[in-house]
C-alpha cells in the first residue's frame, strides 16, 4: 500500500517538473518573440513624420507698375561765345632820321683779289676698301665683292641693293690669309626671309685649310644679314660664294 501511494507521489512530481519546464521554455519564447517585434516596430514608430514642403508665394509685378522713374535728358551746355582776337596795337610812325651833313664818308675797302687755289692731287687712303657693286639682275656672273664673285640659285631675285649690302658685310669680315695668290674655295649657304645664314658649307675647297676656314668665319661673321625684301616671295635664297 505504502508503495503505490509513493509510485503516485513520484508520477505527480514528474508531471508538475514537465509542465514547469513547459512553461518556462514557452516564457522564454513569447519574450523572444516579443523582443524582435518590438526591434522591428519601434523605428517606425519612433519616426518623426516628413515635413510638409512649404511653398512662398511671388506675384511678378512689372515695372513699369512699380513706378521706376527714368532719368531725365541731360541739357545741353549752352556753346561758348569766342571772343574776338585783341587787334595787335599799330606801330608808331617814327620821323625819318636825316643824315649830318656835316659826317665825313667812310671809305669802303677795296675788295681783294682772289688768290688762285693750287691743285692738290686727291689720293685715297692707303687703307681704304675697294667699293662693293652688284648688278640689279642678280646673276651668277654680276655680283662682286672685292677678289670675290657671288652666284644665286634664284634668277628672279632682281633687288642689286639688297646683293651691294650682303657683299658689303662679308667684305668687312673677310680676311685673308697669308697664302699665294691664284687660290679661291667656292662657299655655299642660305639666307633665310629673316636673314638668318643657314646650310653654311664648303663646296669647291682651295686646298689650304686656313684659307677655308677663313671664308667660313667671314660669312658665319655676317649672319644674321638684313631680312630678304617683302616683294620676292620665296622663303629662302641659296648663294654661292668664290672667294679668292
Amino acid at each position: 500500500m505504502s508503495a503505490s501511494v509513493s509510485n503516485i507521489l513520484e508520477r505527480r512530481r514528474t508531471e508538475a517538473g514537465r509542465r514547469g519546464l513547459g512553461r518556462a521554455l514557452g516564457l522564454a519564447a513569447f519574450l523572444h518573440v516579443l523582443v524582435v517585434t518590438l526591434a522591428w516596430a519601434l523605428p517606425h514608430l519612433l519616426a518623426a513624420p516628413p515635413k510638409p514642403v512649404e511653398y512662398v508665394a511671388v506675384q511678378i509685378v512689372p515695372a513699369a507698375r512699380l513706378g521706376v522713374e527714368t532719368p531725365k535728358p541731360v541739357p545741353p551746355r549752352p556753346a561758348l561765345e569766342k571772343k574776338p582776337d585783341p587787334k595787335p596795337p599799330e606801330p608808331e610812325s617814327k620821323a625819318p632820321v636825316l643824315p649830318d651833313p656835316k659826317a665825313k664818308k667812310v671809305a669802303k675797302p677795296e675788295p681783294k683779289a682772289a688768290e688762285p687755289e693750287t691743285p692738290t692731287s686727291a689720293s685715297a687712303p692707303a687703307d681704304a676698301k675697294p667699293e662693293v657693286q652688284g648688278r640689279a639682275g642678280g646673276t651668277a656672273a654680276g655680283l662682286s665683292l672685292g677678289a670675290a664673285v657671288a652666284g644665286l640659285d634664284n634668277p628672279n631675285f632682281t633687288y642689286g641693293y639688297y646683293v651691294d649690302q650682303m657683299l658689303a658685310l662679308i667684305s668687312r669680315n673677310w680676311v685673308r690669309p697669308p697664302v699665294g695668290s691664284g687660290i679661291e674655295a667656292t662657299v655655299h649657304y642660305r639666307i633665310q626671309r629673316d636673314g638668318k645664314i643657314t646650310e653654311l658649307r664648303i663646296v669647291s675647297s682651295s686646298g689650304i685649310n686656313s684659307f677655308d676656314l677663313a671664308a667660313l668665319r667671314a660669312v658665319q661673321a655676317s649672319s644674321p644679314l638684313p631680312p630678304l625684301p617683302r616683294g620676292f616671295r620665296d622663303s629662302s635664297l641659296g648663294v654661292n660664294l668664290i672667294v679668292r
